[in-house]
Protein backbone atom coordinates (compact mmCIF):
# COMPACT_ATOMS: atom_id res chain seq x y z
CA UNK A 1 0.00 0.00 0.00
CA UNK A 2 1.54 3.31 -1.05
CA UNK A 3 -0.73 5.66 0.90
CA UNK A 4 -2.55 4.83 4.11
CA UNK A 5 -4.43 7.69 5.78
CA UNK A 6 -6.00 6.74 9.08
CA UNK A 7 -8.32 8.84 11.25
CA UNK A 8 -6.96 12.09 9.81
CA UNK A 9 -8.38 15.24 11.40
CA UNK A 10 -7.62 18.73 10.14
CA UNK A 11 -8.98 22.21 10.77
CA UNK A 12 -9.27 25.56 9.00
CA UNK A 13 -10.76 28.26 11.20
CA UNK A 14 -14.02 26.95 12.62
CA UNK A 15 -14.21 24.11 10.08
CA UNK A 16 -13.12 20.62 11.14
CA UNK A 17 -12.61 17.76 8.72
CA UNK A 18 -12.34 14.16 9.80
CA UNK A 19 -11.70 11.54 10.71
CA UNK A 20 -10.84 10.58 7.12
CA UNK A 21 -9.60 7.11 6.16
CA UNK A 22 -8.23 6.43 2.67
CA UNK A 23 -5.81 3.83 1.32
CA UNK A 24 -4.28 3.75 -2.17
CA UNK A 25 -2.11 1.33 -4.09
CA UNK A 26 0.88 2.61 -6.05
CA UNK A 27 -0.11 3.94 -9.48
CA UNK A 28 -3.75 4.59 -8.55
CA UNK A 29 -5.73 7.57 -9.83
CA UNK A 30 -8.32 8.52 -7.23
CA UNK A 31 -10.92 11.20 -7.90
CA UNK A 32 -12.62 12.73 -4.87
CA UNK A 33 -15.78 14.64 -5.70
CA UNK A 34 -17.91 16.77 -3.45
CA UNK A 35 -19.46 20.23 -3.10
CA UNK A 36 -17.59 23.45 -2.40
CA UNK A 37 -16.84 23.78 1.30
CA UNK A 38 -16.59 20.05 1.93
CA UNK A 39 -12.89 20.26 2.82
CA UNK A 40 -11.37 18.83 -0.36
CA UNK A 41 -8.60 21.43 -0.65
CA UNK A 42 -7.94 21.29 3.09
CA UNK A 43 -7.49 17.53 2.81
CA UNK A 44 -4.91 17.86 0.02
CA UNK A 45 -3.06 20.65 1.83
CA UNK A 46 -2.82 18.48 4.94
CA UNK A 47 -1.39 15.55 2.98
CA UNK A 48 1.13 17.93 1.39
CA UNK A 49 2.09 19.36 4.80
CA UNK A 50 0.94 22.89 3.97
CA UNK A 51 -1.50 22.62 6.86
CA UNK A 52 -0.88 20.85 10.14
CA UNK A 53 -2.97 17.80 10.96
CA UNK A 54 -4.82 17.81 14.28
CA UNK A 55 -4.63 14.04 14.57
CA UNK A 56 -4.35 10.75 12.74
CA UNK A 57 -1.72 9.19 10.52
CA UNK A 58 -0.39 9.75 6.98
CA UNK A 59 1.74 6.78 5.94
CA UNK A 60 3.44 7.09 2.54
CA UNK A 61 5.47 4.16 1.24
CA UNK A 62 5.66 2.77 4.77
CA UNK A 63 6.86 6.01 6.38
CA UNK A 64 4.89 8.22 8.78
CA UNK A 65 4.75 11.71 7.28
CA UNK A 66 2.28 13.56 9.48
CA UNK A 67 4.98 15.60 11.26
CA UNK A 68 7.32 16.08 8.29
CA UNK A 69 7.67 19.51 6.64
CA UNK A 70 6.37 19.77 3.04
CA UNK A 71 9.81 19.55 1.45
CA UNK A 72 10.46 16.23 3.18
CA UNK A 73 7.30 14.56 1.89
CA UNK A 74 7.33 12.58 -1.40
CA UNK A 75 4.32 14.60 -2.51
CA UNK A 76 3.66 17.43 -4.99
CA UNK A 77 0.56 19.61 -5.28
CA UNK A 78 -0.89 21.38 -8.29
CA UNK A 79 -3.00 24.35 -7.22
CA UNK A 80 -6.17 25.48 -8.95
CA UNK A 81 -4.53 28.71 -10.19
CA UNK A 82 -1.23 26.87 -10.95
CA UNK A 83 0.73 29.32 -8.71
CA UNK A 84 3.58 29.82 -11.19
CA UNK A 85 6.22 32.34 -10.14
CA UNK A 86 5.58 35.38 -12.40
CA UNK A 87 9.17 36.69 -12.14
CA UNK A 88 10.72 33.40 -13.29
CA UNK A 89 10.88 31.93 -16.78
CA UNK A 90 9.25 28.61 -17.62
CA UNK A 91 12.64 26.91 -17.29
CA UNK A 92 13.26 28.53 -13.90
CA UNK A 93 9.77 27.61 -12.67
CA UNK A 94 10.24 23.94 -13.53
CA UNK A 95 13.77 23.86 -12.10
CA UNK A 96 12.73 25.58 -8.85
CA UNK A 97 11.89 22.44 -6.85
CA UNK A 98 15.09 20.75 -8.06
CA UNK A 99 17.15 23.77 -7.00
CA UNK A 100 15.51 23.75 -3.55
CA UNK A 101 16.52 20.11 -3.15
CA UNK A 102 20.14 20.87 -3.94
CA UNK A 103 20.20 19.26 -7.39
CA UNK A 104 23.18 20.55 -9.40
CA UNK A 105 22.69 22.74 -12.46
CA UNK A 106 23.65 20.05 -14.98
CA UNK A 107 21.00 17.66 -13.68
CA UNK A 108 18.46 20.49 -13.43
CA UNK A 109 18.90 21.23 -17.13
CA UNK A 110 18.68 17.55 -18.05
CA UNK A 111 15.50 17.01 -16.06
CA UNK A 112 13.79 20.18 -17.30
CA UNK A 113 14.62 19.34 -20.91
CA UNK A 114 13.29 15.80 -20.44
CA UNK A 115 9.98 17.03 -18.97
CA UNK A 116 9.56 19.76 -21.58
CA UNK A 117 9.88 17.16 -24.34
CA UNK A 118 7.48 14.80 -22.59
CA UNK A 119 4.86 17.53 -22.11
CA UNK A 120 5.49 19.22 -25.48
CA UNK A 121 6.54 22.59 -24.06
CA UNK A 122 10.12 22.76 -25.35
CA UNK A 123 9.48 26.07 -27.12
CA UNK A 124 8.22 27.74 -23.94
CA UNK A 125 11.33 27.47 -21.77
CA UNK A 126 12.41 31.10 -22.12
CA UNK A 127 8.88 32.53 -21.82
CA UNK A 128 7.37 34.12 -18.72
CA UNK A 129 4.10 32.80 -17.20
CA UNK A 130 2.09 35.91 -18.05
CA UNK A 131 2.65 35.27 -21.75
CA UNK A 132 1.22 31.72 -21.64
CA UNK A 133 -2.26 30.42 -22.38
CA UNK A 134 -4.24 28.53 -19.73
CA UNK A 135 -3.32 25.16 -21.22
CA UNK A 136 0.36 26.10 -21.42
CA UNK A 137 0.36 27.27 -17.81
CA UNK A 138 -1.11 23.95 -16.73
CA UNK A 139 1.59 21.99 -18.56
CA UNK A 140 4.33 24.10 -16.99
CA UNK A 141 2.79 23.72 -13.53
CA UNK A 142 2.56 19.96 -14.01
CA UNK A 143 6.19 19.81 -15.14
CA UNK A 144 7.26 21.76 -12.05
CA UNK A 145 5.19 19.48 -9.80
CA UNK A 146 6.61 16.21 -11.12
CA UNK A 147 10.21 17.38 -11.61
CA UNK A 148 11.31 16.09 -8.16
CA UNK A 149 9.71 12.70 -8.99
CA UNK A 150 7.07 12.64 -6.23
CA UNK A 151 5.33 9.41 -5.33
CA UNK A 152 1.98 11.21 -5.09
CA UNK A 153 0.58 14.12 -7.11
CA UNK A 154 -2.27 16.10 -5.54
CA UNK A 155 -4.56 17.96 -7.94
CA UNK A 156 -6.85 20.69 -6.63
CA UNK A 157 -9.59 21.32 -9.24
CA UNK A 158 -6.95 21.12 -12.01
CA UNK A 159 -9.37 21.54 -14.94
CA UNK A 160 -11.64 24.26 -13.57
CA UNK A 161 -9.62 27.13 -15.07
CA UNK A 162 -9.71 25.66 -18.58
CA UNK A 163 -12.40 26.10 -21.19
CA UNK A 164 -14.28 23.13 -22.64
CA UNK A 165 -11.96 22.84 -25.65
CA UNK A 166 -8.90 22.34 -23.43
CA UNK A 167 -10.37 20.00 -20.82
CA UNK A 168 -10.19 16.90 -22.99
CA UNK A 169 -6.57 17.61 -23.85
CA UNK A 170 -5.75 18.24 -20.18
CA UNK A 171 -7.43 14.99 -19.13
CA UNK A 172 -5.24 13.07 -21.59
CA UNK A 173 -2.19 14.82 -20.14
CA UNK A 174 -3.13 13.71 -16.62
CA UNK A 175 -3.51 10.12 -17.83
CA UNK A 176 -0.06 10.38 -19.38
CA UNK A 177 1.45 11.53 -16.09
CA UNK A 178 -0.31 8.70 -14.24
CA UNK A 179 1.32 6.24 -16.66
CA UNK A 180 4.72 7.39 -15.35
CA UNK A 181 3.77 5.53 -12.17
CA UNK A 182 2.81 8.61 -10.19
CA UNK A 183 -0.16 8.06 -7.88
CA UNK A 184 -2.75 10.82 -8.28
CA UNK A 185 -5.45 12.24 -6.01
CA UNK A 186 -7.71 14.59 -7.98
CA UNK A 187 -10.37 16.60 -6.16
CA UNK A 188 -13.28 18.19 -8.01
CA UNK A 189 -16.92 19.17 -7.64
CA UNK A 190 -17.59 18.15 -11.26
CA UNK A 191 -18.22 14.44 -11.83
CA UNK A 192 -18.14 14.84 -15.61
CA UNK A 193 -14.50 16.00 -15.72
CA UNK A 194 -13.24 12.79 -14.10
CA UNK A 195 -15.20 10.41 -16.35
CA UNK A 196 -12.72 8.10 -18.04
CA UNK A 197 -9.74 9.65 -16.26
CA UNK A 198 -9.69 8.21 -12.74
CA UNK A 199 -9.29 4.52 -11.97
CA UNK A 200 -11.46 4.95 -8.87
CA UNK A 201 -13.80 7.57 -7.45
CA UNK A 202 -15.10 8.41 -4.01
CA UNK A 203 -17.50 10.96 -2.59
CA UNK A 204 -15.85 13.45 -0.26
CA UNK A 205 -15.98 13.58 2.63
CA UNK A 206 -16.64 9.83 3.01
CA UNK A 207 -20.26 9.69 4.12
CA UNK A 208 -19.71 6.71 6.38
CA UNK A 209 -17.30 8.68 8.59
CA UNK A 210 -19.37 11.82 9.16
Amino acid sequence: MLLNIKDLICKAGDFTLGPVNISLERGSYLALFGPSGSGKSLFLETIAGIRRAEGGSIMIDGNECINLPPQKRPVAMLFQDYALFPHLSVFENIAFALKMRGIDKVHQIKKVDELCRYLSIEKLKSREPDSLSGGEKQRVALARAIAPEPLILLLDEPLSALDENLRGEASELLRKINLLGITIIHVTHNKEEIAGVASQTQHFPPESKF
